[in-house]
């Protein structure tokens, strides 16, 4: 039994709810039980873009209702969406610095800690460093703007089939030198650690309490999405007792992508919060 974590640190995704409402979403994971969630930022959900952030009213009334709080938001920044970290057109970068400014203070008002944030890619016509070069700019740009707003930028690593720049710890730690800010954090994604031969004790020995935020899913060998705990073969108990025997403090993301829960997000989450109570 784990002695340092608590149910409160557990926040349900709303990407599995992408075609119900944010009030569903919100409604039902508080009748589950949980009190934190994770904001993916979906247009139908919560809508940002580079030259505005929706009003805040709405969700603010939605976690007093529910008593939920925020905990993470996650905003659409991968291939090919125009807004990511590594863009090359300077048009473009101007508006994904905007974009991703707007991020910044929506997770401001709402009293947000944590804004989830990728590399950016590299076009497979231009050198890695070159793109390398771009995000290091672009990432320490953004977190020297969230350190007035008292918000970190938290950094998960992606497959190779997502982004040829931060796939490992090397490839992270590189990225936390060269950005060089407080505000700047780590991601621990459970089943990308997986694809990558790592191990989430090699995180926590490589960023102590830089490691603030885990994507906690299940997974099975040859499939790329994320699964809901109980459809995959990881070890939940053994993988707790990790984060238990480090202090974690963070939060766990569940991020589950497979798009065969979307028509019954809510017995998906009810599951795996049961599934949660019996290992903690």
């Amino acid at each position: 039994m784990v002695k340092t974590l608590g149910i409160e640190q557990f926040a349900p995704m709303n990407h599995i709810y992408r075609f119900y409402e944010l009030n569903d979403y919100m409604k039902s994971i508080a009748e589950i039980g949980y009190h934190s969630m994770d904001l993916w930022t979906c247009g139908s959900h919560y809508f940002v873009d580079s030259n505005n952030y929706e009003d805040t009213k709405y969700i603010k009334k939605l976690m007093s209702q529910y008593d939920i709080r925020i905990v993470s938001i996650t905003s659409r920044q991968s291939c090919p969406n125009p807004f990511h970290m590594a863009v090359k057109k300077t048009e473009l970068r101007e508006k994904a610095k905007q974009y991703f400014q707007n991020m910044i203070l929506a997770a401001h008002e709402l009293s947000c800690p944590k804004l989830l944030i990728t590399s950016g890619w590299q076009s497979y016509s231009e050198t890695r460093q070159e793109a390398w070069d771009r995000s290091v700019w672009m990432v320490g740009e953004l977190c020297r703007f969230a350190e007035k707003y008292g918000v970190s930028l938290t950094m998960e690593t992606l497959s190779r089939q997502s982004t040829t720049l931060v796939n490992t710890i090397s490839d992270l730690k590189q990225m936390m030198k060269e950005v060089n800010s407080k505000a700047f954090t780590i991601t621990a994604d459970i089943h990308t650690i997986y694809n990558a031969k790592e191990s989430i004790q090699d995180y926590f020995d490589t960023f102590g309490k830089k490691l603030n935020h885990c994507h906690f899913m299940d997974y099975k060998n040859g499939i790329r999405s994320h699964l809901a705990w109980g459809d995959g073969e990881a070890d939940i108990k053994e993988i707790l007792d990790i984060f238990d025997r480090n202090r974690f403090s963070g939060h766990f993301v569940l991020e589950y992508t497979d798009s065969k829960y979307f028509l019954e997000p809510f017995k998906v989450y009810e599951k795996t919060y049961h599934i949660i109570r019996q290992n903690l």
